[in-house]
This record gives C-alpha cells, structure tokens and sequence, in this order.
C-alpha cells in the first residue's frame, strides 16, 4: 500500500471522528493508522539533528520511504541505515510491518513537506513555514480533561497496540492538540 504523507497529520482528528470506530476493521485503514503511528515517531527514531529535514511517506513492500532536504542528508542518513531499521523495527514490528530497507529522496521533498503541512501551499516549502515548540511551551498549554479522557479513550479501541505504543500516541496527540492551540492564539 502507497500511503502519503499528508495524511499523517491528521491521525488526532481521524481518531476523534464517529467512522473512526466503523471505519476500524477496513483494512486499509488499519493500515492507514499503523504507517501513521510509525511515521508519528520519526523523531524519536531519526533525532532532532534530522526531524525537521526528512519526512517519512510511505511504506511499501517491507520497503520504508523517506523524503529528504538534499544528497547530503540522505548520504549521512545512508550510513546509519542498519540503525535506522533496528530503529524502525522496533516501533512497525509489533503492528506487523518488518522493515527491510529504507529508501532515501531528495526529489520530492518540497512536495512531500509542503502538502504534510499545508494543502493550500504546494511547493511553497521553507522551513520558515514550519512552527515548532519545546515542551516549555506545550507544557504551559492545558487541555481539558474531557479531551484527554476523549484521546484516551479513542486510543485505547486501538487493538494492534501494546499499551507502551498506545500511551507514545496518546501523548503525541495531546502534543500536536497543544500546538494546535498555540498555532491558533499566536
């Protein structure tokens, strides 16, 4: 299955929809959530030096797809690409999904970022479009507890999930509601 990434992003509100709980037992969309739940750790799989100038997009055939900002960045990123699997494994193995090589594109990058992060600017990518916050920052936002209780509770209908994995999400999701808010007042 070719997923894109300009989907990822809207794994909160696809959780938080009523076809959610319908929808589940689709395949597609199982699958659907499980490359989105991979790609939401990216960060933590990659690091900060390489979170904001690569971008996962699709996963196909045990092949794992990334964008990146140039030659440079996918060289570098080729000499760890047996870390980089391990790395992946660990996060797409228990949702059924084994890695075994990672595909590296410079090509598409403007493409591939600019319609994650904005449908209304393709090709219109700089990195001064994206908008990043510390936890400082996310930590001052407070969500109500109903929404945390409504997160946890679309979260935890998730069956392909270990309990670590479905706590991960959760936590993402507060993240991204959070800077969703500080988007919205800044």
């Amino acid at each position: 299955m070719n997923y894109k990434n300009n989907e990822t992003l809207s794994i909160g509100s696809l959780i938080d929809s009523s076809i959610f709980a319908k929808s589940l037992k689709d395949g597609k969309l199982q699958d659907i959530i499980k490359h989105s739940t991979i790609f939401s750790f990216w960060g933590e799989i990659v690091g900060r030096k390489f979170e904001k100038i690569t971008k996962p997009y699709a996963i196909k055939k045990s092949i794992f797809y990334v964008s990146v900002k140039s030659p440079v960045v996918a060289q570098e990123l080729s000499l760890n690409k047996k870390i980089l699997i391990k790395k992946i494994n660990s996060y797409s193995m228990p949702l059924g999904y084994e890695i075994k090589d990672i595909v590296f594109n410079f090509k598409n990058f403007e493409v591939v970022t600019s319609n994650a992060f904005d449908e209304n600017k393709k090709g219109d990518y700089s990195d001064d479009n994206l908008i990043w916050y510390n936890c400082d920052e996310l930590d001052k936002i407070e969500l109500s507890i109903s929404t945390i209780e409504k997160i946890r509770a679309s979260v935890s209908k998730i069956s392909f999930l270990n309990n670590e994995q479905k706590e991960k999400l959760i936590l993402k999701i507060i993240q991204n509601h959070k800077a969703e808010i500080l988007r919205k007042t800044s």
